[in-house]
């Protein structure tokens, strides 16, 4: 589990508030896929395949994981640009948690904990 913040925390997950995880949260401006789509076929694995379904590249490591870690960045701003009104969920949690959240993984509470900071002017 990967928290921010302090309690009470929004679970950002499909156990939560499902408008902040990456399997329901769909980006408009890339054909309404989901971040956690889009994200998982943007992997790249050492025998050269790309383009896995969410299932087949989930919890494999990919050779341009910087990459796709700053992509996974750019999703969830792109996501919470296109809904605004999130933004105001963010900016009035105390804290924010994903219970699938593993240290050293691309986390949704994580990025969406950074928006958070930036959108209210303090560090994270």
């Amino acid at each position: 589990m990967i928290q921010h913040g302090t309690a009470p925390f929004l679970e950002c997950s499909s156990r939560g508030d499902r408008r902040f995880s990456a399997f329901a949260a769909r980006i408009k401006g890339c054909g309404n896929r989901s971040i956690e789509e889009i994200y998982q076929a943007a992997k790249v694995f050492a025998d050269g395949s790309t383009g896995l379904s969410w299932r087949e590249a989930k919890g494999k490591r990919a050779v341009n994981a910087d990459e796709v870690r700053a992509l996974y960045s750019v999703l969830w701003d792109e996501y919470v640009a296109e809904n605004p009104n999130l933004l105001t969920v963010l900016t009035e949690a105390t804290g924010l948690q994903d219970l699938f959240g593993q240290a050293g993984h691309a986390c949704q509470a994580t990025e969406l904990w950074r928006i958070r900071c930036v959108a209210l002017g303090v560090a994270p």
